[in-house]
């Protein structure tokens, strides 16, 4: 993967895991912190990146993080460890509000998860978490700006399988892990998904213009 002069990325990174995770439950906008690998993952993440950006010219301009604390927690260490400032909280990067089916098993209500169903209350349509995600990336990853951004697997999920995919790129057909990421350029017209559950330990082999 080469990040290009002439084009914007985000870095969408799923948060740590959470008790919640590991019972395949639907977590939605619930408030289930990080357990203690959870923690272990985001310390994880955040050294990985602060060792990548010392020893390659990978910058980043800016830390944004859902409202929930899963995701704001990872966020905060990654932005402390790699010494960026900028750190903000986007509501737009908040999970996926699957309403009565939130606490649910993820294994017995998989149909909703890609789609919509008016019989089931309070679940938020795919199209509004495309377009509050999709707004996130054309409003922040302007040319040349490199931004991290802690969300969720659902939400990354949506906007993901709804996005145009760089030639190579496999077609995320597996979940996306805990502190994964999924990687997007923005050229001004276009957003490409350029990797899938990349992993953090991974990103040495970025070709960095």
């Amino acid at each position: 993967m080469k990040l290009e002069k002439n084009k914007g990325y985000v870095f969408f990174v799923r948060h740590g895991q959470t008790d919640w995770n590991l019972k395949k439950l639907l977590q939605g906008r619930d408030e289930i912190p990080l357990n203690e690998t959870g923690i272990s993952q985001a310390n994880w993440v955040a050294e990985c990146l602060k060792n990548v950006c010392a020893r390659t010219n990978l910058h980043f301009d800016r830390v944004a993080s859902s409202p929930l604390s899963r995701a704001s927690v990872t966020a905060k260490k990654i932005a402390e460890s790699i010494g960026c400032d900028d750190f903000s909280v986007d509501s737009r990067l908040i999970e996926r509000d699957f309403g009565a089916l939130s606490g649910k098993t993820y294994d017995m209500n998989a149909k909703y998860i890609t789609g919509n169903d008016e019989s089931v209350s309070g679940l938020e349509p795919v199209e509004s978490v495309y377009a509050r995600m999709r707004a996130f990336v054309t409003e922040n990853a302007s040319v040349g700006k490199r931004i991290i951004a802690v969300s969720h697997g659902s939400s990354t999920g949506v906007f993901t399988s709804a996005t145009k995919r760089a030639p190579g790129v496999d077609g995320a057909k597996r979940v996306l892990q805990n502190c994964h990421m999924v990687v997007f350029s923005y050229d001004g017209a276009e957003i490409l998904m350029e990797g899938y559950d990349v992993s953090p330990e991974n990103l040495d082999l970025l070709e960095i213009e």
